[in-house]
């Protein structure tokens, strides 16, 4: 944000899933609109202090409690409306120098002028503006985090400021820049934004913050927009990519992927610890090699990105989707990221052993519209799975059937 100065239930063949700027305008009214607040008790701009922001949406008030103020950072207002949105949530808050500091804010929906809670069907939350600011070698690098209980989040992966994380049912977008962004708040820079969405949503918290490497202190604000955003994505793979995965064992990644024979001279394998900025890794002429693989043996941090460049024997260049690794963690589930999506995903699950598994993708209806046999090693398996623009807009189940077990998770093509 800128300174203030400056498993639904479907029967598939044999078995059962269950998954159930300045007073911006935006293009279209969002859901729901925090624009009026009234002090409902405790100190204002205090741990402890409640807000009740009035008819955010029809018959539905939202009261805002204070959770948490860190050491080093200062709630300044409780909802900016100088400049940004009016109908976003903006507090500002003014953070010291050298010191990584947030506020946790419980957002509750209830009935409009009681403490009766209320569900919220379908909820989408954006963080707005999420970036930074140099200075003389420093930065301040802002976050926002959003915990709605679940559900799944969206970013621009074609070229994002932010690095994306989830602890439990907790989606951190951070600024991995420090790049002041634009001069306003602007729901176009897709770089700086992310969405979260979830269903039967009445208690949702969100964290403010920023970690100021500065030696001076800053004021800044936030932005929290309840309307869902589409974002760019590269596409799922290039055209004759067939496929691209990635598994992490003992801090290193072993990628393979396989190409259409004869059309491509070349392949560049690219790596990114941020979803952005990519670098050549490993680079190789193919000519009928369809079959190929490195090992990243130089791994930091507990997630990287890698994504191909292929060069055609025509001359064009293409660009595969972006595999996210995660570090092995030891557990044993799946996720699909994104899982909002126009044509293509990842479909990330850590195994505890290797195993044969099948993948099969269906709608709500029980069809089955893809399926693939897979050989998953122990560690964190990352698939490209692509095709979905040929699909009808809706939600679709990703299911991963090894011996042991069924692991099952949620895509929604937009």
């Amino acid at each position: 944000m800128k300174t203030r100065t400056c498993a639904v239930c479907i029967t598939v063949c044999f078995f059962v899933l269950v998954l159930f700027p300045r007073k911006a305008k935006a293009q279209q009214p969002p859901p729901l609109s925090f624009t009026t607040y009234t002090l409902d008790s405790g100190t204002a701009n205090t741990t402890g202090a409640v807000y009740r922001f009035a008819n955010v949406a029809f018959g539905v008030d939202a009261l805002v409690k204070i959770t948490t103020i860190s050491a080093g950072i200062q709630l300044k207002n409780i909802d900016r409306t100088a400049d940004g949105y009016l109908e976003a949530f903006q507090p500002e808050y003014k953070i010291n120098g050298s010191v990584n500091a947030y506020i946790d804010f419980r957002i509750t929906f209830v009935t409009a002028g009681t403490s009766i809670p209320t569900v919220r069907p379908l909820l989408a939350a954006t963080g707005l503006d999420i970036d930074g600011s140099p200075n003389e070698g420093s930065s301040l690098k802002e976050y926002n985090m959003i915990d709605m209980g679940g559900g799944s989040y969206e970013y621009n992966t074609y070229n994002s400021q932010l690095l994306l994380s989830q602890a439990g049912t907790a989606i951190t977008g951070a600024n991995a820049t420090g790049v002041l962004f634009g001069a306003l708040v602007d729901t176009t820079a897709k770089e700086v934004m992310y969405t979260v969405t979830s269903t039967a949503v009445s208690v949702m918290t969100y964290r403010v913050g920023s970690d100021n490497q500065n030696g001076s202190s800053s004021t800044r604000y936030a932005s929290l927009y309840f309307k869902k955003f589409t974002y760019q994505h590269f596409p799922l793979a290039i055209s004759g990519l067939l496929s691209f995965n990635g598994v992490a064992v003992n801090n290193r990644v072993n990628l393979s992927w396989e190409l259409a024979a004869d059309k491509y001279s070349r392949v560049i394998l690219e790596k990114s610890n941020t979803a952005a900025n990519f670098s050549p890794l490993y680079e190789e002429n193919t000519g009928s090699l369809t079959r190929s693989g490195y090992t990243d043996a130089e791994v930091q941090g507990s997630q990287v990105f890698y994504r191909l460049k292929a060069i055609g024997i025509n001359g064009k260049t293409e660009y595969s989707s972006i595999i996210s690794v995660k570090l092995n963690n030891g557990s044993s589930e799946i996720k699909a990221s994104p899982s909002l999506i126009s044509s293509g995903t990842t479909i990330g699950i850590d195994m505890k052993e290797k195993a044969e598994a099948v993948l099969l993708v269906a709608d709500y209806s029980g069809r089955i519209v893809k399926q693939q046999k897979l050989n998953l090693q122990a560690g964190s398996n990352n698939i490209a799975l692509g095709g979905f623009e040929n699909y009808a807009k809706g939600n679709y189940v990703v299911a991963v059937r090894t011996p042991a077990r069924l692991y099952t998770t949620k895509v929604v093509v937009q």
